[in-house]
């Protein structure tokens, strides 16, 4: 898995776990998100709901465990995933004034602190983002 502490890379675009979930399981308008998964990073977090995502679609017969298996290693070796720890203390001012959890406010409280877009198909998260000042793709 692509991952560091501090990327000496510019972050342009981070991508939520709505969005690479909506990639890897092709959901409706998945190729949307396609062209960013290159380019765009993302947390560890969305590697690890994605997983989840795709346990829940083998536990309805919808995907075979290898191509989830595949799906996840692909990602895992194709997008940047940045260390969400030191987000923390951010999210947790956005979770509390705006009332969304956790998870959905780390992507912002990253976008925030490293002033790039985010990606997402997540409304009330594009919304708050808004709020914020974030520039946000809609996908």
């Amino acid at each position: 898995m692509l991952t560091e502490l501090d990327s000496l890379a510019q972050v342009t675009e981070i991508i939520d776990s709505s969005a690479l979930i909506k990639y890897a399981a092709k959901e409706t308008d998945w190729l949307k998100v396609e062209k960013y998964i290159a380019s765009a990073d993302s947390l560890e977090l969305a590697l690890k709901e994605t997983s989840n995502a795709l346990w829940k679609k083998i536990q309805r017969k919808e995907i075979e465990l290898e191509s989830a298996k595949k799906i996840i290693k692909s990602l895992s070796e194709t997008v940047w995933f940045l260390d969400q720890r030191r987000y923390m203390d951010r999210t947790l001012e956005i979770a509390t004034r705006y009332h969304i959890a956790v998870y959905d406010a780390l992507f912002l409280a990253c976008a925030e602190i490293e002033n790039c877009k985010l990606v997402s198909c997540d409304g009330r998260q594009l919304e708050v983002a808004t709020e914020l000042g974030i520039e946000t793709i809609k996908v």
